[in-house]
């Protein structure tokens, strides 16, 4: 339960005093203006229900993981907060979280965990707290802080606190923290009569970067209720050991190794299946042969709704499913039901010729409104004029939008320039600027060979296979298709290896599974590089 205080100490009083002098002006949060900070700070700190207080603070200095200039100010007054007794676990549950975060807003370099390090002589003596929840929440702060200085006091936490969980976060901390026997450490606590113990060897295993092994493996094995344990633990990215290390596994591509323990576990796993059918999904959407591996699975446990998702998640062999031709764009293809604008000449005209809105007025349907207009001209006279003024400017408009949202209609508008062909030559710097933008890469790249621009065909090809799953795979596989005749014999190879890999491209679909479209993508890759259906 949180701790409340209906009436602030001295001790907490000062620190509140002291939140209220400091300028907050000077930094911001993730909803802008920092100046309600102080009044955050006091809701937590007194009986204005510190559950709710926690959660604004957090949405607003650690906000879905991303730390703030005012999440640095805020340190030494949630430790100070904690060190006069004031909601002691939320402050420093919030404290580990920010310093865990890799996740910097512009205006923020300077290190929260720096700043958290620093306050560690106020964080240690929690160590010895009463409640064993805010000695977890005391560990893991400390190894966030990625020094040796609590080194010390998280292995005498390791050795002597009473609370398995307890003992589990400072196991993985002292790891964080590099203490110098720590693979001894691990090793030892294989053998830990506490499940939560043994679950956290393992865990710290992995951040140790020891391999995956049979020990390892029979460590996993013997846990139970790992998911349950691993929502206990102060770390949002493992909340679901078997998930997570199935996960890494077959990132590492061992989808085979990933699919022998799912086995295994399901045999061991009783009428609890649902985390191993749901750690089996995440391998099949990871690894192509884990997708093998484990089909036998999902047939076997078809019955069960957990077994029919993992079906569905499979679905059919990769032989089963259809190729499709690179889409060389060109007017012979409709541009969609905007295109069949039931406008005449000289509206659309007028359309074209009007100057898109300024910068801080710009949106993607102005852009899309103008390209497809300017497309439909040319559909119906022949004339390019109007497609290239509409790239043109589209294109000087979006120059210098850095958000990502901006690659759609970047895309778009290199997309466009690919349907004309020869015509487009005069957009070459245009299309240049365009490729600095992953989103439009392939549909910039595809427009300049297909307008005759000299291009490093090779490293644009290498550029796109390492984003290859990204974006718009139709856009990928016609930019490799008009590549294709031009590419080196090692970017071909390195292509082949790509298509070919263990491990999945990442791809998304909105009517296939993520095992269907990535199985879909590789045969029309390979179509794109020679031509032919390969399966």
């Amino acid at each position: 339960m949180s701790q409340q205080i209906t009436s602030p100490s001295a001790e907490v009083a000062a620190v509140l005093a002291a939140a209220d002098a400091f300028d907050w002006t000077t930094v911001s949060h993730a909803y802008g203006d920092a100046t309600d900070l102080p009044e955050m700070l006091r809701a937590l700190a007194e009986d204005e229900g510190p559950d709710s207080a926690a959660g604004d603070l957090w949405g607003s200095i650690c906000h879905q993981g991303t730390v703030y200039s005012a999440s640095v100010a805020a340190v030494p007054f949630l430790a100070g907060l904690a060190a006069a007794g004031a909601a002691a676990k939320e402050c420093l549950w919030l404290l580990g979280a920010m310093a865990e975060s890799e996740d910097t807003a512009p205006g923020a370099e300077e290190d929260v965990r720096d700043a958290v390090r620093a306050e560690a002589g106020r964080i240690i003596p929690f160590t010895l707290h009463a409640d064993p929840d805010v000695r977890q929440a005391t560990v893991h702060v400390l190894g966030q802080v990625r020094s040796a200085d609590p080194v010390p006091t998280l292995r005498a936490a390791l050795e002597h606190d009473t609370a398995p969980i307890v003992r589990a976060e400072a196991l993985i901390a002292l790891v964080r923290c590099a203490a110098p026997d720590h693979a001894a450490l691990i090793t030892a606590a294989h053998d830990d009569a506490a499940d939560e113990v043994r679950l956290a060897s393992v865990l710290a295993a992995f951040d140790a970067g020891l391999p995956w092994d049979d020990r390892l493996e029979q460590v996993l094995l013997s846990v139970e209720g790992a998911d349950g344990i691993g929502g206990r633990l102060h770390d949002d990215h493992r909340h679901e050991p078997l998930s997570w290390v199935v996960g890494v596994l077959c990132a590492a591509g061992r989808g085979d190794a990933a699919a022998t323990f799912l086995l295994r576990a399901a045999d061991r796993a009783g009428d609890d299946l649902a985390p191993v059918l749901w750690a089996a999904r995440r391998a099949c959407e990871s690894s192509r042969a884990a997708t093998e591996l484990l089909r036998p699975l999902a047939e076997k446990h078809a019955g069960s709704a957990d077994g029919r998702h993992l079906a569905d998640a499979i679905g059919p062999r990769a032989d089963a499913l259809p190729v499709h031709r690179p889409a060389v764009p060109t007017f012979d293809q409709p541009l969609g039901p905007a295109a069949q604008m039931d406008l005449d000449m000289e509206e659309l005209r007028e359309r074209v010729a009007t100057p898109l809105p300024d910068y801080d007025r710009l949106t993607t349907p102005d852009v899309d409104r103008k390209l497809m207009a300017a497309a439909v001209i040319w559909e119906r006279t022949n004339d390019p004029a109007p497609v290239v003024q509409a790239v043109s400017e589209a294109s000087e408009r979006l120059s210098g939008r850095e958000s990502f949202i901006w690659g759609f209609p970047r895309a778009s508008v290199a997309r466009t320039a690919a349907r004309l062909g020869p015509a487009a030559a005069p957009l070459e710097a245009a299309l240049r600027t365009l490729m600095d933008d992953p989103a439009a890469l392939a549909a910039a790249a595809t427009a300049l060979v297909r307008a005759g621009c000299d291009l490093d065909v090779d490293d644009v090809a290498l550029r796109l296979a390492a984003q290859t799953g990204q974006y718009r795979d139709d856009d990928t596989v016609t930019a490799l298709a008009t590549l294709a005749p031009l590419l080196s014999p090692a970017t071909v190879q390195r292509w082949h290896d790509l298509i070919d890999q263990d491990v999945r491209l990442g791809t998304r679909s909105f009517d296939k599974t993520a095992v269907a479209a990535d199985e879909q993508l590789r045969a029309e890759l390979r179509f794109a590089l020679t031509g032919r259906d390969h399966r």
